[in-house]
């Protein structure tokens, strides 16, 4: 599955994600157990360096019309180059909200 990762108030995507998976935690992760997995070539899709805003509330919407609130929680590069990381989701991944 794909997905894009927004910014704040911003109508362009700050990230283009290749390839997410859905993990939920079932131990201790009780305040937010979802995590996105994500591989990307497009990590910096926009003019912003995504990595900076770690500590802000983004926005992933999947291509299945799925929205959901995300931090970015860890991100590092693999062999080939490509940007792989981790989001954590804040409250639950919901419907579309937007047109």
């Amino acid at each position: 599955m794909k997905a894009m990762l927004y910014l704040p108030g911003k109508e362009e995507p700050a990230a283009v994600l290749d390839e997410v998976a859905i993990v939920t935690f079932n131990d201790n992760h009780k305040a937010s157990p979802v995590r996105i997995s994500f591989k990307t070539r497009k990590f910096n899709a926009g003019n912003t360096m995504t990595e900076l805003h770690r500590h802000e509330k983004m926005q992933i919407r999947f291509e299945d019309g799925r929205v959901a609130d995300v931090l970015l929680q860890h991100s590092s590069l693999d062999m080939e180059g490509n940007t792989i990381g981790v989001l954590r989701v804040l409250g639950e991944i919901g419907e579309a909200a937007y047109a």
